[in-house]
């Protein structure tokens, strides 16, 4: 029997491993303890009951584990009859939810094994069906409360298991890509003679005799945009708007920059690729000193409004915080005001969509006259 039971648990286990192949997700290992519970015909007291399980999580909707389960109920009218139980099964996991709160429905077939002492074994295939929620903590650590109705399909009877746990996400979320294979690198062509090659060339059709740079385009000496052989004011001072001769620009017109900066789910921290987004807004905002900003702070619809709403004031609190703190700019040019989820600009059925909506957005418009 104890052979049988092994053999079981591989071929559940790899069965579940195959079905995870293509999967997208993490893996989730967990531990848990539970209150089991058993039809009238065992002849069993209700028992404590510890879980193992491991999990791939295949998207966001669904994931497949297998649990292992442990446990040593006692015989209601023979003390003289000890049971040691062992369990295993694989199971489909549907999640429904928002960021932090994750419910799920459960449904699952496996094996069990009752050893009673000196009565004999008794070896039966159980199906589950039940749910549960999962509670996520951050992206690695989670709890999960469980409970689930379990069938023995060779007897009939139905045993009942309820389980509170931990888990700890591990492992690649998505799989990585393969390298693209290196370009083959064509013949050198230098279409306007300046001396760089028309493949690294990002100015094309210099006129013939104007110093470039390595990647052959003019130099401007003084920044000011406008390239040397043009600039009749060749030293401009740093940061004045110039006309296309490289002169002080006297015009009156209107400027304007657009910041979007995109948070993960359930953050409210700037990730690393939009802090140019944020230090773009703090030169604009230097340079044009009387401009004032409202920055708009957005959520997915998942979860419940009132949490979005408090998240998306949190996320525009956030570029609020970081233009004051680290680029020092006075705080009453800036407001804050978080929408939540009422102002989405892609669908929330899809994943794409929900990271388009948690967002932060600035626009800011400046007359300038010089």
């Amino acid at each position: 029997m104890k052979k049988t039971f092994a053999v079981s648990i591989l071929a559940a286990a790899a069965a579940g491993l195959s079905a995870n192949v293509a999967a997208e997700g993490p893996w989730r290992a967990s531990l848990g303890v539970g209150l089991q519970t058993f039809d009238g015909e065992w002849d069993l007291d209700d028992v404590a009951t510890g879980v193992i399980g491991i999990e791939r999580q295949l998207s966001e909707d669904w994931g497949v584990e297998f649990r292992y389960m442990n446990s040593s109920p006692d015989h209601k009218y023979n003390d003289n009859i000890d049971a040691d139980l062992n369990q295993g099964s694989l199971d489909l996991l549907r999640y429904y939810g928002g960021e932090r709160w994750k419910p799920y429905a459960a449904i699952g077939l496996g094996h069990a094994e009752f050893d009673f002492d000196g009565a004999g074994d008794n070896a039966v295939t159980q199906a589950n069906i039940g749910g549960g929620v999962r509670y996520l903590f951050d992206d690695s650590w989670s709890a999960r409360f469980d409970i689930r109705a379990i069938n023995s399909l060779d007897v009939e009877q139905t045993d009942g298991l309820v389980t509170l746990g931990v888990a700890y996400a591990f492992g690649d979320s998505q799989a990585k890509p393969k390298p693209k294979p290196a370009p083959m690198k064509p013949m050198e062509k230098d279409t306007d003679g300046d001396g760089v090659g028309d493949t690294t060339d990002r100015c094309a059709n210099t006129p013939i005799g104007v110093v470039v740079n390595a990647s052959g385009c003019p130099l401007d000496t003084d920044g000011d945009g406008v390239a040397d052989y043009k600039d009749k004011c060749p030293q401009t001072p740093a940061g004045r708007q110039v006309d296309e001769t490289g002169c002080k620009f006297v015009l009156t017109r209107t400027e304007q920059i657009r910041m979007e900066v995109n948070f993960a789910s359930n953050s409210a921290e700037i990730p690393a690729q939009y802090q140019a987004e944020v230090a773009k807004v703090a030169d604009f905002l230097k340079k044009f000193g009387g401009v004032s900003a409202v920055i708009e702070g957005h959520s997915d619809s998942s979860g419940a409004d009132a949490y979005n709403k408090t998240l998306s004031q949190r996320r525009a609190d956030a570029v609020k915080a970081a233009l004051v703190t680290r680029y020092g700019i006075d705080a009453s040019r800036l407001t804050a005001i978080g929408y939540g989820e009422e102002r989405p600009i892609a669908s929330n059925e899809t994943r794409e969509g929900r990271k388009q909506n948690r967002r932060v957005v600035a626009v800011l418009k400046a007359e300038v006259s010089e």
